[in-house]
């Protein structure tokens, strides 16, 4: 079949034209804005030179620094202006290239919808990871004004969509190149967008020169760099004005080209597969980030997914209902806002079925047929997705068989499931104790105990949660506050001043609750953990093979190590939130020096807290891994980070990402063993 070009209208083109002109205009402005200050610097040079007239003795001094002062702060204004104009964004590793050679199918595919779109036929083919397809200017702005394009395919698209719908999203792709004028109008309002955003946010070296010389001891040349400093900020908010001016500018334009290229998705793949198109988008989305935190689970243990399309595309099989229903709500209640740069999706659904377009291209083979051995390929791309893009070293990592690694998820969500029907969603992880084997006759007693005081400790446990939470948000607080930060709000932090004795006072009240409430709770934990203990004894009699007695006894050992040093993580948890929330606020901080003081006190709680609970790990075996090495042996510890900071958050990591998510995976296991038992039938007494 052929497609009719979309026609787009002479007033839209124009549009396009206006805005990229009015984008181009945004930088002029601030390139005169520069001129300006620079001018100003220049007339205050040379016209305020009488401030240095009719002076003597310590008035020299003070003439000198109202004369000279404006002039150093202003030129150092001049100077931050400036160098956002030669700010070059940093380089990113290339996606992975394929070879036409190695992959005739596909690149016949991608040039059959070339001709049929009318757009240029893309001189490279790239794959990464992400659930998204990109064509663009394979050199940048060196292929401006020729055809010379890249196409990048996400292959979990190839991995969970049919070749009709993938079809279609590169049709989208190839719509945008369809008409030239608009592809490369619409090229340089995204690069002034970008480079506005990257100019405003971007921090580099001399930013902590300028923080650094503003803490000088002379009250004279500390103001001077106060000074300068007080002009960076308006020159970033200036900048931060144009960003947002030529966002505005934009979006408008920037959504008529999507809905533009949206009708060569349905032209091609027909408007009927567009809303089932849009849906295995989203799908495979959400997917994406349970495969990316799965991946950065198994990293933990110094392992990763060797093939992770074919991971995105198991997590969005095992999506849950609620999830999937979930997203189909969002997605129909979403509405497009003036600064949104795509239409919304029922906007978008809307204008795919008003062209009532048959289409020319009703494959529905899986798009993986189109590689020669997709399988191969895909943890090729993976491995460069890793090693190369996000430069995790390969030595200090193994690439783990896909299958096995889901084999493995798949235990862990039957462990969660276990965990939830021993505890009857009353589990909780800060509330665990050390389970020890005990006489099996004692899980009746337990059994009976649990059932009387559990509604109370239902209670109990909400509130708990609540003072958890009080006591996180407090412990934020106080830190802001011994920062030299001033709280607008500190009913916020759970506190009713920013008044650093009554935030203390406040913390101490919450431990003192918490505590009182941990007695009241700890009759319905002692009686979970004897039962549970108990149904592992009955469990372990009834075993046969030596294997299974000693996965137990690895169990129970990691277990008793780790609930022992829940206190230490959660204290390394609290003490990282508040790192992070003391950098997220570094900018609005007068005094970098005392700032710093203070986060490297609340480094010392994770250091001491993470430390410690790394050192009692001892020689317990991890229970999973292959050959059980040392639990300490497995784990990322901070040694190999870039920097000081790096080492400290990575610290923290350990105990919040790796150690806490051990200790529910093993209780799981516990409990799963254990209603293993306690449904299995008992044996007859001999003779009856």
């Amino acid at each position: 079949g052929s497609i009719t070009p979309t026609r787009v209208p002479l007033l839209y083109q124009a549009g396009l034209g206006v805005v990229a002109l009015a984008m181009v205009l945004l930088p002029l402005v601030y390139i005169a804005l520069i001129v300006a200050m620079g001018w100003l610097v220049w007339w205050h040079l040379v016209n305020d030179t009488g401030i240095m007239e009719n002076v003597h003795g310590r008035a020299v001094v003070l003439a000198l620094l109202a004369y000279l002062g404006p002039a150093v702060a202003g030129s150092i204004f001049v100077l931050f202006l400036i160098k956002p104009l030669f700010s070059r964004a940093p380089k990113a590793t290339p996606s992975f290239k394929l070879n036409e050679a190695e992959e005739p199918l596909l690149f016949d595919f991608v040039e059959k919808i070339c001709g049929l779109v009318g757009a240029p036929v893309p001189r490279e083919i790239r794959l990464d990871t992400q659930v998204n397809a990109s064509a663009g200017f394979r050199r940048g702005w060196f292929s401006f004004f020729g055809n010379d394009l890249v196409l990048v395919i996400g292959l979990p698209l190839a991995a969970g969509m049919s070749m009709r719908q993938v079809a279609g999203v590169l049709a989208h792709e190839f719509g945008h190149f369809a008409q030239g004028a608009g592809m490369r109008f619409n090229y340089v309002i995204r690069s002034v967008n970008g480079w506005f955003a990257r100019v405003v946010y971007e921090r580099d070296h001399w930013d902590e020169k300028l923080d650094g010389w503003a803490q000088a001891e002379h009250w004279g040349i500390k103001a001077i760099f106060m000074l300068a400093k007080g002009g960076v900020w308006v020159g970033r908010k200036i900048l931060w004005c144009l960003m947002h001016a030529g966002h505005a500018i934009s979006c408008f334009m920037s959504r008529q080209m999507e809905f533009d290229a949206d009708s060569y998705e349905a032209k091609l793949a027909g408007s009927s597969e567009f809303p089932r198109t849009a849906e295995r988008l989203r799908l495979l989305s959400a997917a994406h980030g349970a495969a990316m935190q799965d991946a950065y689970q198994t990293y933990q243990n110094r392992e990763l997914p060797d093939d992770l399309p074919t991971l995105v595309v198991w997590r969005e099989k095992t999506l849950p209902e609620a999830a999937r229903v979930g997203l189909q709500k969002a997605a129909a209640q979403a509405k497009t806002a003036w600064n949104d740069t795509h239409p919304a999706d029922g906007d978008r659904i809307k204008a795919a079925a008003a062209w009532q377009a048959e289409g020319v291209f009703h494959v529905e083979a899986p798009a993986a047929e189109l590689f020669s051995d997709f399988a191969a390929t895909s943890q090729a791309v993976t491995r460069h997705f890793f090693l190369h893009e996000l430069e995790v070293p390969a030595s200090k990592v193994r690439f783990r068989d896909t299958a096995s690694l889901l084999r493995d998820r798949q235990d862990a969500d039957s462990s969660d499931a276990h965990l939830d029907a021993f505890y009857q969603g009353r589990f909780h992880v800060m509330r665990v104790l050390p389970v020890e084997l005990c006489a099996a006759s004692l899980r009746h007693q337990a059994g009976n105990s649990i059932s009387l005081m559990g509604k109370s400790y239902e209670e109990q446990l909400k509130r708990y949660n609540a003072l958890q939470e009080t006591l996180l948000q407090q412990t934020l607080g106080s830190d802001l506050i011994r920062a030299q930060f001033t709280l607008p709000q500190p009913g916020e932090f759970g506190l009713t001043t920013s008044s650093l004795r009554d935030a203390e006072a406040a913390l101490v009240q919450t431990q003192s609750e918490i505590g009182h409430l941990a007695l009241l709770m700890q009759g319905h934990e002692t009686a979970a953990a004897t039962r549970l203990g108990a149904l592992l004894t009955l469990w372990r009699e009834r075993q046969t093979e030596d294997a299974q007695a000693c996965r137990l006894d690895r169990l129970l050992a990691a277990q008793q190590r780790l609930s022992r040093l829940v206190p230490d993580m959660m204290q390394a948890h609290r003490a990282r939130r508040s790192l992070e929330l003391l950098f997220g606020n570094a900018s609005n901080h007068s005094d970098g020096s005392q700032l710093e003081r203070k986060m490297r006190e609340v480094a010392q709680r994770i250091e001491v807290a993470a430390r410690h609970s790394i050192g009692a790990l001892g020689d317990a075996a991890h229970p999973y891994l292959e050959g059980h090495p040392p639990i300490v042996k497995a784990l990322h510890l901070p040694e190999d980070a870039d920097n000081e900071w790096g080492r400290v958050f990575q610290l923290a990591n350990v105990c919040t990402e790796a150690l806490i998510p051990l200790l529910i995976r093993i209780m799981g296991d516990l409990c799963g063993l254990a209603l293993a038992a306690e449904l299995e039938p008992q044996p007859s007494p001999t003779g009856q």
